[in-house]
């Protein structure tokens, strides 16, 4: 299921406690200032951009350095659709809560529904007519089902901690990435309370999903020194007429997937401070937003596009 229930966050929560995650205190967040996740450099980038296989950093120059526009493929725009629909489904099921303050969640269902009538009106979400209809009516039954669960429990709940109770998670929670070099803007896609990070998914699966899932613990670390030991990356696979299916996928955030983050990082870092184009990578992922400026700057022989890579 996209979109969690409490009762999902106490499941996930269990799973938790049944998988140890031991974490070096040197490759906590809150270490910044010490090796190695001291920063070597000044430049800062955005933690996504590590999401993206690019093993000579090539993709951080393009970027930062020469500003070349990006040129998004049809999965990440795809991507970012169904992000925005999950934002858009779990926020204003807070707001109907809050300030419509329904009795059941028949009123609830009714009430999101008329509000999924007139979203998908919105040029993008138009273009995914299937894709917003499956996401909003899921979103719509989870939480109005959730929703009476928590209003049999008691009549005396306040509204803002039963809008908690059925939505337990903060999307796009904001965290400052400046002392790990990264930009302040870094977004988690959601957060469950207290230290729980969640990543929604269009893509195929991917080790570099979890090391910028570690990266955003890091971050989390650095800002409020709470430990960040675990993580979700929820998998959303499309099929025809919008259909979907998720898989979860539980992630340790341990010492390896840090190091790896940090590596990375320090890679990225270094082609940004140091201006000098490095070249291609053996293989390109085939997501890559400036794949086709690098086949147009360099000879097709230079290039190998790996199609199973994500």
């Amino acid at each position: 299921m996209v979109f969690y229930s409490f009762d999902d966050v106490l499941r996930v929560l269990r799973v938790f406690r049944e998988t140890p995650c031991e974490v070096s205190d040197e490759l906590r967040g809150w270490r910044w200032r010490d090796p190695p996740l001291l920063s070597p450099y000044r430049v800062h980038v955005n933690a996504s951009d590590l999401s993206f296989r690019c093993d000579s950093g090539r993709f951080g120059y393009l970027r930062y350095v020469s500003r070349v526009r990006e040129k998004p493929n049809d999965d990440l725009l795809f991507g970012s659709v169904v992000h925005r629909i999950v934002v858009e489904a779990s926020t204003w099921a807070k707001g109907v809560i809050v300030h419509r303050r329904p009795s059941s969640g028949r009123l609830f269902y009714d009430e999101m529904m008329r509000v999924g009538d007139e979203l998908r009106g919105d040029r993008v979400f138009s273009r995914f007519r299937d894709v917003f209809d499956s996401l909003w009516s899921s979103a719509c039954f989870v939480y109005s089902s959730a929703l009476d669960r928590v209003l049999s429990s008691s009549r005396y709940l306040g509204w803002d901690g039963v809008a908690y109770r059925v939505v337990p998670w903060v999307c796009e929670f904001p965290v400052d990435g400046r002392l790990l070099g990264l930009n302040r803007a870094v977004r988690v896609d959601a957060l469950i309370p207290p230290n729980v990070l969640v990543e929604f998914k269009t893509r195929p699966p991917s080790r570099l999903f979890e090391v910028v899932l570690a990266g955003y613990g890091l971050c989390f670390e650095s800002m409020f020194h709470v430990p960040v030991n675990y993580g979700v990356i929820l998998y959303i696979n499309f099929e025809e007429g919008g259909r979907f299916r998720v898989y979860e996928h539980f992630v340790a955030l341990d010492d390896a997937l840090r190091m790896e983050f940090v590596e990375r990082r320090d890679l990225l870092l270094r082609v940004v401070a140091e201006k000098l184009d490095p070249g291609l990578p053996p293989e390109c992922d085939k997501s890559c937003p400036y794949l086709k400026i690098c086949r147009k700057d360099y000879a097709q022989s230079w290039l190998r596009v790996d199609d199973n890579s994500p």
